[in-house]
């Protein structure tokens, strides 16, 4: 809960000091509820078509932009796992240290095929182990080529491709679908 200053009325503040003089009256303050981001999942699909470059500007972005929205906690439990057919990094961050940790060192294991599923697997088994207790979110970078689940997760999945020409797969109805130039990332 916090203050919603959207919601505060100065109107009885100034009021009060014009009738009372020096009395304002103050009305109880309006709270709203902030939905916070504490648990999320960036996936890459580290199949022959991604670049380490690219892909590190990605990361770093999403973290950004995750960091700056006031609904992203100091705590976080922030998973990048790295994926083409088969699971071959999980990364859990839980502070800004460990990000940039990560990002210096970062390697890219992979570079097989395409397929979608082992990860939505895979993040389905850290829920069932109490990894994530309230999973807000799932970022999967891609070129889209590959094979989706058949049915929607129990949290909010976005699959981000980056943009030219060829690139333009279909998701499923239930996914987000984000097309990046490759000048923004």
């Amino acid at each position: 809960m916090r203050v919603n200053d959207d919601e505060f009325d100065y109107i009885f503040y100034t009021y009060g000091l014009k009738l009372y003089e020096r009395m304002p009256l103050i009305e109880p303050l309006e709270y709203k509820e902030v939905k916070r981001i504490e648990e999320f999942v960036i996936a890459i699909d580290t199949s022959g078509s991604v670049s380490g470059e690219l892909v590190q500007k990605f990361i770093q972005k999403t973290y950004n932009i995750l960091k700056n929205e006031e609904s992203f906690f100091t705590k976080i439990n922030l998973h990048i796992i790295q994926c083409d057919m088969d699971i071959h990094e999980d990364r859990k961050i839980t502070s800004q240290e460990e990000f940039d940790d990560y990002l210096a060192a970062m390697k890219l294991h992979g570079f097989g095929g395409t397929d979608f599923r082992p990860v939505f697997a895979y993040v389905d088994k850290l829920i069932q182990s109490k990894e994530f207790t309230n999973l807000k979110g799932l970022i999967y970078l891609t070129d889209g080529y590959g094979d989706f689940p058949a049915r929607k997760p129990p949290y909010e999945t976005a699959f981000v491709f980056i943009d030219d020409e060829y690139n333009n797969p279909d998701v499923p109805p239930w996914a987000i679908k984000l097309v990046l130039p490759s000048d923004e990332i």
